[in-house]
């Protein structure tokens, strides 16, 4: 099989248009070859395997005054969402609203407000984070909402997959404000409901709902990492009671790693070895809304009661 010519750029290596190429002197036949796909009409790329390669090849051809919106744009910016991207899910397309909408085979659009500003992030035209948050705030469960707001709150930079400009990216009066701005857009009093359950510090989606678990189950709502300060070393629990002295772990596939690993052992020692309850929690116990953690919060506030 012939290697195919190479493309004149900058069309190699990025998503174009054909019109582009065929203006360039790319030939019809070079538009066919195996190399290429075509993931929507009129666009060619080297590849559409990602959800950010797809976003990529959709961008060539979307309208100067359109941006991914919903889940689309909460999967760019890393939120964490209830479901993992996969190749038939459609990409969500905000517009202004009253704008004309796009027509294109593997793309949805929703119109919305004026208010909800756009930008650019990987190279892609996206509405911004709380803007994202707001078209969210149409589609997801309060819980799953409420994830979310905790990562626009969130404080720390090891937070998985969350790709925001800064941390915070806003707090909890900023965001008041910003949907202040906003009363009267779909998806604002869900926001505002969720930003209510919200707190900042949350570490990960898993924290969240740990969190969330037990305040569900009607426990008392632990602090999000509170400050234990133990032989001078200042430690911070995922959550906890520090009146009781209880400290909640939640423990993801990233402590498994040898480092950390060594690092949580003897976190935990300190703990205990200062009167410490810890409480160890996992994906599995927070299976069927989290029966089997809740069974162990309950049992070490028993312990201290």
């Amino acid at each position: 099989m012939r290697t195919p010519a190479p493309l004149p750029a900058p069309l190699d290596g990025s998503p174009f248009l054909v019109a582009d190429a065929l203006r360039a002197g790319v030939t019809p036949a070079r538009l066919r070859s195996s190399d290429l796909v075509m993931p929507f009409h009129g666009v060619r790329a080297a590849s559409a395997d990602s959800l950010l390669e797809l976003a990529g090849a959709y961008a060539v051809r979307m309208p100067a005054h359109h941006a991914y919106g919903g889940i689309t744009a909460g999967r760019i910016w890393g939120f964490p969402l209830p479901t993992d991207w996969t190749p038939g899910e459609a990409l969500v397309v905000a517009r202004p609203t009253g704008t004309t909408r796009g027509r294109s085979q593997g793309t949805t659009h929703i119109a919305v407000d004026a208010r909800l500003r756009a930008t650019i992030h990987r190279g892609l035209p996206v509405l911004a984070p709380a803007a994202t948050a707001v078209t969210l705030g149409r589609v997801l469960e309060h819980e799953h909402l409420v994830h979310v707001v905790d990562a626009l709150l969130a404080t720390s930079w090891n937070y998985p997959d969350l790709d925001l400009p800064r941390r915070p990216h806003a707090t909890v009066d900023e965001l008041t404000t910003f949907l202040a701005r906003c009363v009267g857009v779909p998806g604002v009093p869900a926001l505002r409901a969720a930003l209510d359950d919200a707190r900042a510090g949350v570490e990960s989606r898993f924290e969240s709902i740990t969190r969330r678990c037990i305040v569900l189950a009607g426990l008392p709502e632990p602090v999000v990492h509170p400050l234990v300060v133990v032989d001078g070393i200042a430690l911070h629990p995922d959550l906890g009671y520090p009146d009781l002295r209880i400290a909640i772990e939640y423990e993801g596939d990233g402590h498994r790693e040898a480092g950390r690993w060594d690092r949580d052992i003897d976190r935990y020692a300190r703990l205990e070895a200062a009167g410490w309850i810890v409480v160890r929690i996992t994906k599995a116990h927070l299976a069927r809304g989290g029966d089997r953690a809740i069974r162990r919060v309950e049992a070490a506030i028993a312990r201290r009661r």
